[in-house]
């Protein structure tokens, strides 16, 4: 058995357990699952990030079910949050075990789903950083985790509740993996069924059946218990094996910690100074991955850059009163899209997936035409490189071509005028001025400037 290493106890001494995988411990947390299965009629719904320890849950919740006969099984879950900015390896590994998961249940009349949660369009990542100009997120305005992870499973979860009352949500967390986990676990007032209220969630509890397991034991029993899907844990084993950084867990609230640099993170958090577990699959091979990781340090440096940043939020309160930075500025979210619609390209030439889909381009798009584009640039970006050759660009509602045709003279042509306009209403979203005095002179900065090189033509010209 391969040697695991990056971050925690070495899988090495699994070899010496095979024989006697702590087989109690298994047995006497499978009769609890049924036990506690058996005694309520709430759904259960398992908490899956696709890491040792939701697995391993996982597995144990779906052998406890197929151990039932047919009369006492009933619809169970397991929730998966994809936020469509995961590492592409683990979103391709995750998808597989997951599709593995459902046929086996769907062939073998099991009650069992695994459901997959995403953000919404207004909740994405691309739409957010790159459509509206936030900043990539920092430990202090960790912008992403609630849009992209907490809002889509608490819907779900508040979904499945509606249908079915009140919900358990089976989670796999462990005192063993950390002092603070441990005091955090410690700290969950508990009923007399070992329940904890999620107080995030309505109408739901959660409960830890490996609370008390060691990294040991966890190992050991996926080591040594093939599942009964079809895809076994081998590639789980190699995801651990090549990469450094901790693992990821479900997130259902902010008080966790950040998943930043884990195996199972998003390639593109900014949260963590550097990401040690892409860096770790770089090194084992995967040079690729290079690619995103260079992007992901170019937006983690450029929110530091002043000159990248509006001089207002979003809200129109000015930063030099309320401190920090301004949005980033449209020709640097133009920019930013630019250089992640190139990279998917040779990402893609070299093996890789999409990293950005049309809908969130036409988000992005959504979200520029309300800031300061007239020119639909998103899609005209997209199709520099190949994609949405098949949407057709209509022509700016706001902007209405034929009256600038109408207007202009042989001092100033349409063209001119178009972009003057987009320049004046650029100044006005992004420096968030809103008619103040700073705003007209930047205005009248941009007319003049406008009416010099014109003249300036017309003198060559002559």
């Amino acid at each position: 058995m391969e040697v695991f290493d990056g971050g925690f106890e070495p899988v090495s001494s699994i070899q010496n357990m095979v024989d006697c995988p702590s087989s109690s411990l298994i047995d006497k947390t499978l009769i609890e699952l049924k036990s506690k299965f058996l005694s309520s009629n709430r759904i259960w719904i398992v908490a899956f990030s696709g890491g040792k320890d939701s697995t391993c849950v996982l597995q144990l919740v779906y052998e406890m079910l197929v151990s039932l006969p047919a009369h006492q099984r009933r619809q169970t879950y397991a929730i998966a949050s994809n936020t469509l900015v995961e590492a592409p390896h683990v979103d391709k590994f995750l998808r597989s075990v997951i599709d593995s998961i459902n046929a086996h249940a769907r062939q073998n009349h099991i009650p069992f789903e695994v459901l997959q949660v995403k953000p919404s369009l207004k909740d994405d990542f691309w739409v957010n950083l790159i459509g509206k100009g936030y900043p990539s997120p920092t430990r202090t305005f960790r912008w992403c985790t609630d849009r992209l992870k907490i809002t889509p499973a608490k819907e779900e979860v508040a979904k499945i509740t509606r249908k079915f009352g009140s919900s358990l949500l089976i989670l796999g967390t462990r005192k063993a993996e950390s002092s603070n986990r441990k005091k955090s676990m410690e700290k969950r007032a508990l009923n007399e069924d070992g329940y904890s209220q999620h107080h995030d969630f309505p109408d739901t509890l959660t409960y830890s059946p490996i609370a008390e397991w060691s990294t040991d034991e966890v190992w050991a029993h996926l080591s040594t218990h093939k599942p009964k899907w079809e895809k076994d844990h081998s590639e789980l084993f190699a995801l651990y094996a090549k990469a450094s950084g901790e693992e990821c867990q479900f997130i259902t609230d902010l008080s966790q910690s950040s998943c930043g640099g884990s195996r199972f993170g998003c390639w593109v958090c900014t949260v963590v100074n550097e990401d040690k577990s892409l860096q770790g699959f770089i090194e084992s091979g995967e040079e690729n991955l290079k690619l995103l990781n260079d992007f992901r340090n170019y937006i983690k440096d450029l929110r530091e850059d002043s000159n990248a940043r509006a001089d207002y939020k979003r809200d129109g309160r000015a930063v030099y009163k309320v401190g920090g930075l301004g949005p980033f500025l449209s020709h640097i979210r133009i920019e930013i899209l630019r250089k992640l619609l190139h990279l998917e390209r040779e990402f893609m030439q070299n093996g890789g997936q999409e990293l950005i889909a049309d809908r969130q381009i036409l988000g992005i798009q959504e979200q520029w035409d309300k800031d300061f584009d007239f020119n639909k640039s998103a899609i005209k970006l997209a199709q520099e490189v190949g994609r949405m050759k098949d949407k057709k660009i209509e022509q700016s509602k706001v902007l209405h071509r034929e009256l600038l045709v109408e207007v202009a003279n042989d001092e100033i042509d349409s063209q001119s005028l178009e972009n003057l306009i987009g320049s004046c209403i650029d100044i006005y979203n992004t420096t968030g001025l809103r008619g103040r005095n700073n705003a007209s002179v930047k205005i009248k900065e941009e007319i003049k400037k406008l009416v010099e090189d014109k003249t300036s033509k017309q003198k060559q010209e002559a």
